[in-house]
């Protein structure tokens, strides 16, 4: 760290505090919290000074900073499928040996969540596997008991999804089953419905060429009857003048 400025040695003394601190898991101090703003303000003042370090190093300087509030805003999330997805977008640390802490935080995380993902997933977040974790990570070494007790165990769990898988296909090929049988009642109806709207609309046609054939015989008597009324006015007029009084 030769040619760093005062306010360069203070920010990295008290970025590797924060580092030390988060890969103790102590996030949910609330000191760290306090000191990770205190970094982001003395990465603020580097940046405005007028003998600030090279653009490269604030970029690593800031990506770090990142990383500790990702790490301090992943702690306050339950675990589930958001947390693990927050903690694939942390921010990512470039290599190198002043960044390995960066690294090895980064990387826990990322096993964290994803182990916690697995869990949720499996269901295996129980008192029994963790007990039979515990138990295996202490000292290192397990008994045999212990063995055939966490394979036993996770024998279980892999029964029981294998059964919670055959009863999602079970259920899958019901409701199948039941859309298709559906699905045919309803096409059975709809040709029903077409056949009755075929012969209603055929019937509608002969009623209809029936009603043309009826106006049209009327049209001819209405013409025959004014005729014959024409011709018997015009008849009783002859006579009139025939047969005066």
């Amino acid at each position: 760290m030769a040619g760093s400025t005062r306010l360069e040695i203070n920010f990295n003394r008290l970025l590797h505090r924060c580092e030390a601190m988060a890969a103790e898991k102590e996030q949910k101090n609330w000191r760290l919290e306090k000191y990770i703003g205190a970094l982001q303000d003395q990465l603020a003042d580097m940046k405005k000074a007028h003998s600030r370090p090279p653009q490269e190093a604030l970029t690593e300087y800031h990506k770090k900073v990142e990383l500790l509030k990702g790490l301090i805003e992943l702690e306050k999330m339950p675990p589930g499928a958001e947390k693990a997805l927050a903690t694939e977008r942390l921010q990512p640390v470039t290599s190198g040996p002043n960044n390995a802490p960066s690294r090895q935080l980064q990387a826990r995380a990322k096993v964290q969540g994803q182990e916690d993902m697995r869990q949720e997933l499996l269901g295996t977040k129980n008192a029994q596997d963790t007990d039979l974790r515990q138990r295996g990570l202490k000292g290192g070494s397990t008994d045999a008991s212990d063995i055939d007790s966490l394979l036993q165990h996770h024998h279980r769990i892999q029964e029981r999804l294998a059964d919670e898988m055959l009863a999602h296909a079970r259920a899958l090929k019901q409701n199948v089953t039941s859309a298709g049988q559906v699905v045919r009642e309803d096409t059975k109806k709809l040709g029903e419905s077409t056949k009755l709207a075929d012969t209603n609309y055929s019937k509608l046609q002969s009623e209809s060429e029936r009603l043309v054939g009826f106006t049209q015989s009327c049209s001819w008597w209405v013409w025959i009857m004014l005729l014959c009324v024409i011709i018997t006015f015009l008849a009783m007029i002859v006579f009139m003048k025939i047969f005066p009084k």
